[in-house]
């Protein structure tokens, strides 16, 4: 068992894990091991009919992290944190050493991320005009460059534009199923900057937890929608922290 936490880190609506390229190697050169995958929405011709098998997948990855034991920490990004929200069920630390189990979630680290109550899913009422519907799939519209990586220069945009995928509709407008923040502490990336989720939304979801009884700390960054693309140390640094280290 590594003494440090095994990291899982969970994309966003239309990304893949190479989303978190840059970040990735600066965390192993630290010592972490870090754990990702496609979720079965993210560009899948056969889009799935509602959230269950994004979730299904989170847990198999979260249980593969954890292991014989192992600590995890779980980090969401934007439409992730749902997914996240409602995945976690009997996977926190707590709840295994109740249950006589070694190892689980001792924390999440949402990336301007969705946190929502159960039956909720605050994406279905975004009046958002950079991206559009076909069938059961949500393309994006060229605008969604700027939103996405507004603080990445343009040949950057370009570049990582061009790696989105096609997102399930049905899975993303998926309600949230469970409210896993309740139990497992929480840390909170709050980017001032975002353009896909307005730095007063996200103030609002992070009171709401509070509010709830949650157990969250939440650091500011001036920052787009991908801090892990447009400031990697700092979002390294905050991952760091948020494993337990002091930086």
């Amino acid at each position: 068992m590594s003494s440090k936490p095994q990291l899982v880190f969970v994309p966003g609506a239309w990304h893949t894990p190479e989303a978190f390229s840059l970040i990735t190697p600066l965390l192993k050169s630290a010592g972490y091991t870090v754990h990702s995958r496609q979720l079965p929405a993210v560009g899948n011709p056969n889009p799935p009919q509602d959230l269950s098998e994004d979730i299904a997948a989170v847990r198999d990855l979260v249980t593969e992290a954890i292991g014989t034991g192992n600590d995890v920490v779980v980090f969401p990004h934007s439409w992730g944190g749902i997914v996240v929200g409602s995945a976690l069920v009997g996977l926190g630390k707590k709840e295994r050493e109740a249950q006589g189990e070694k190892g689980g979630v001792v924390r999440t680290g949402y990336i301007c991320s969705f946190l929502v109550p159960k039956g909720i899913n605050p994406i279905q009422s975004m009046d958002a005009d950079w991206w559009t519907v076909e069938g059961n799939q949500i393309l994006l519209k060229p605008s969604g460059q700027q939103v996405l990586y507004s603080d990445l220069p343009i040949p950057d945009q370009e570049k990582w534009f061009a790696k989105v995928q096609t997102h399930a509709f049905h899975a993303q407008q998926g309600n949230a199923t469970a409210e896993c923040w309740l139990d497992i502490p929480t840390s909170y990336l709050l980017c001032e900057d975002d353009q896909a989720i307005p730095c007063s939304a996200q103030e609002a979801m992070t009171e709401m937890v509070r509010q709830r009884g949650g157990d969250i700390e939440v650091e500011r960054i001036k920052s787009g929608h991908s801090p892990f693309l447009s400031q990697p140390e700092n979002t390294v640094a905050w991952v760091r922290k948020v494993a337990g280290e002091k930086v």
